[in-house]
């Protein structure tokens, strides 16, 4: 009886030990699989955020080649727009006509000289003519010396 009852505690303690250690392998296993989608997961991040600086990247190259698109164009439309041509310059009204841009120089030098004329100095300052208070001062009392 000892034998068996040896053997029924023996048989006993190998089985506990025997699911203890499956259950060790189960739970490693799962602690594998969850180590694996974890470094999946971080290297699939650490692509995302390469990827994005690169297009980061790019769009920031692009603005800065469009400002400096602008820029130019900027700069070349001053010097054609609003800075006041060299007299040898011929091509000042070069989007126009030929006929036209030729009225246009002609009529140019006429406006001037008519504005030289036009503009004599002021002697004195021009007279108030208002007679009588008016708008918001309406109601004050007016004294004329």
């Amino acid at each position: 009886m000892d034998i068996t009852l040896g053997f029924a505690v023996g048989i006993m303690i190998g089985a506990a030990l025997g699911w203890f250690i499956s259950q060790r392998r189960v739970n490693a296993h799962k602690l594998q699989q969850e180590l694996n989608a974890s470094r999946q997961q971080l290297e699939q991040y650490r692509l995302d955020v390469s990827s994005h600086l690169d297009t980061t990247h790019q769009l920031m190259s692009q603005l800065q080649e469009s400002y400096q698109q602008i820029a130019q164009h900027v700069a070349k439309t001053k010097m054609q727009l609003i800075e006041k041509p060299s007299v040898t310059d011929n091509a000042d009204f070069s989007f126009l006509a030929s006929d036209t841009s030729a009225h246009l120089r002609q009529s140019h030098g006429q406006l001037d000289e008519k504005r030289r004329k036009d503009t004599a100095p002021i002697a004195e300052q021009p007279l108030d003519y208002a007679g009588q208070s008016s708008g918001i001062m309406k109601n004050f009392v007016t004294e004329k010396q």
